[in-house]
């Protein structure tokens, strides 16, 4: 299981101060100490403190994950954040799988036969039938179309009278998006969702992708809470970190 080196760079600062964001300016993800020494649920759980933090007043919350391009492991990220605020936690969680062109989390649960949020969008119907539960978690998800077809329903309000009826069903709402490079649906649902996180990899997404992706959800209306950098490499051991 990939590390993920720091948890979430709150980047209001970038908003409120209004500088521009270059190579030089880009803010650094938020520093977790010690975080060599975390496991993968301590930096989820730090991870959901910083959003509670920066949504305080929100019973709710509906929030996207999102990547530049494929392989960032924006899926992994959003299933163990997922699995934690559910167990751990204790939160009614709806992982709502929203890649058209690679439905991550249907592979994983194995439901591609199961209906989704496309269908009660599009079929009408209550909400419930779009989500399902894992075994007997508190951990239920609700799977996207299972091909690359175009998803219309999303650019209009049915996506967001959707999300508010999840929203009185759910503690907490996760959204694994496509790549933004590969779909604009991510752009859609940056517009209708509480907080947009960004998933980077560490050492291989360049900052002049990140840029582009952070001022097109910006430039659309989209609340960037910051970024996950995933998948960081140790060059001395990783023991080490733990003293430095």
């Amino acid at each position: 299981m990939s590390k993920i080196y720091e948890a979430l760079q709150n980047v209001h600062r970038e908003k409120k101060g209004g500088g521009t964001f270059t190579a030089a300016s880009m803010p650094a993800p938020f520093p977790i100490k010690g975080d060599a020494g975390l496991t993968m649920e301590d930096e989820m759980l730090s991870l959901h403190k910083v959003i509670e933090t920066l949504l305080p007043h929100r019973k709710s919350r509906v929030i996207q994950f999102i990547g530049a391009k494929q392989g960032e492991g924006t899926s992994t990220i959003v299933r163990e954040f997922a699995r934690v605020a559910s167990q751990l936690i204790g939160h009614s969680v709806l992982l709502l799988d929203a890649d058209r062109h690679n439905p991550g989390q249907v592979n994983f649960f194995d439901m591609q036969e199961k209906s989704g949020w496309l269908s009660v969008l599009r079929n009408g119907g209550p909400s419930s039938d779009g989500f399902h539960q894992v075994g007997q978690s508190k951990l239920f998800l609700s799977p996207g179309s299972n091909s690359a077809e175009s998803t219309p329903e999303i650019f209009n309000s049915k996506f967001e009278h959707l999300c508010e009826e999840l929203k009185e069903e759910f503690d907490l709402v996760v959204i694994d998006s496509a790549p933004l490079m590969m779909s604009s649906d991510g752009l859609a649902l940056a517009t209708k969702v509480d907080g947009v996180i960004l998933v980077v990899e560490a050492e291989k997404t360049k900052w002049q992708a990140v840029k582009t992706m952070s001022d097109s959800i910006s430039r659309v209306g989209g609340n960037i809470l910051g970024v996950v950098l995933n998948k960081r490499r140790y060059y001395i051991p990783e023991s080490i970190y733990k003293h430095l």
